[in-house]
């Protein structure tokens, strides 16, 4: 009874215990928010890497113009290439009809192609952003890049060996990316469906994987 009667008379001590449960319940509903923005950073992590995932892969207009561009461009410079192998060796360097129309249609084609490359920043900075399918996508760039190279050599330079090193190197690699691209895409259909698999892995694992990718 004293020690009430002291409480009550002594406003520092009347305060104490009030403030002492305060105290806890700040510390309890401190650890509720930390909980709480804790998943709130969780979802939005979660809600991010899976806009990144989605957007990685080219919308299905976007990839059906791209293919269709690619196949004619490659069509027409195969084209020109068998016939070359199969044409009169009389001939000698001349071309035939056929020949200048494939190359007429190829290099209207490739100003169209160069311009659907350009259309791909995207893809590229969140593929690598995601350590996505990083190493065939960087074969393909370097190829696209010697293709365009050397294709413009054989427009302008005039020196008779360099053409003749320039146009071997333009159609060795120019059958090389169709099957080189054929394999990016399938990596990048591989690699979407593995990302969020949830057979062997919880999502919880998988956020912080996808998190120790982009943070490296």
């Amino acid at each position: 009874m004293v020690r009430a009667r002291e409480i009550e008379e002594r406003p520092s001590l009347r305060g104490r215990v009030p403030n002492h449960q305060s105290d806890r319940e700040r510390v309890t509903d401190l650890r509720g928010l930390g909980n709480l923005m804790s998943e709130k950073v969780t979802d939005r992590t979660a809600k991010i890497i899976a806009l990144l995932q989605e957007k990685v892969r080219l919308e299905p207009f976007h990839r059906r113009i791209f293919y269709s561009v690619f196949g004619i461009l490659w069509s027409s410079g195969a084209l020109w290439l068998l016939i070359e192998w199969f044409k009169d060796p009389e001939l000698g360097a001349a071309r035939t009809p056929l020949q200048t129309f494939s190359m007429k249609i190829h290099g209207a084609v490739m100003l169209i192609y160069i311009a659907m490359l350009g259309t791909l920043m995207i893809h590229m900075r969140r593929g690598f952003a995601l350590r996505a399918n990083r190493l065939s996508g960087s074969f393909v760039i370097g190829l696209n890049a010697i293709l365009t190279l050397t294709g413009w050599l054989l427009y302008y330079i005039a020196d008779d060996t360099a053409r003749q090193w320039s146009s071997v190197t333009h159609w060795v690699l120019g059958l090389v990316i169709l099957p080189l691209l054929c394999t990016h895409v399938l990596l990048g259909q591989t690699w979407s469906k593995e990302f969020f698999q949830t057979d062997n892995k919880s999502s919880d694992e998988q956020i912080r994987e996808a998190e120790s990718d982009i943070t490296g």
